[in-house]
């Protein structure tokens, strides 16, 4: 059997628990490189930001709601990057920050609730940023 089948197979097997395995190691590179973001304000922090939800986003494998949780980072940091006012960059957060919430409500294993926290810290991170740096 080819080796991606082997590695496909063993993913699914090992089913929803497994699915947020390397998201809090996603998140936790996410946090430091938010830290980059500190030297940046105004429309470059937004950006700076945006990239570091993208690349978080990017770095996320899972199930379904892996999925939506990597749509809603990819689409905070597209509204991040249009965002033209504090205001709009905060509620792009908070948009994702919601939908992650969601998320958190359905999943059972300690495993996926702690994936889906750790990126609820890098989203409140986020935001404190921007909250104190515009």
């Amino acid at each position: 059997m080819p080796a991606a089948l082997v590695v496909c197979a063993a993913l699914l097997a090992a089913g929803p628990a497994a699915a947020g395995a390397g998201a809090g190691a996603a998140a936790a590179n996410a946090s430091a490189s938010l830290g980059r973001c500190n030297a940046y304000s105004g429309k470059q922090l937004h950006n700076c930001v945006a990239d570091v939800l993208d690349t978080l986003s990017n770095n996320l494998r899972g199930g379904e709601n892996m999925a939506k949780a990597k749509r809603s980072l990819s689409t905070a940091a597209s509204q991040l990057r249009a965002a033209g006012s504090k205001a709009q960059a905060l509620s792009a957060i908070g948009q994702c920050r919601s939908v992650i919430a969601a998320i958190l409500e359905r999943v059972r294993t300690p495993q996926q609730i702690s994936a889906y926290s750790a990126i609820t810290r890098v989203l409140s991170r986020a935001a404190a940023l921007i909250q104190s740096k515009g």
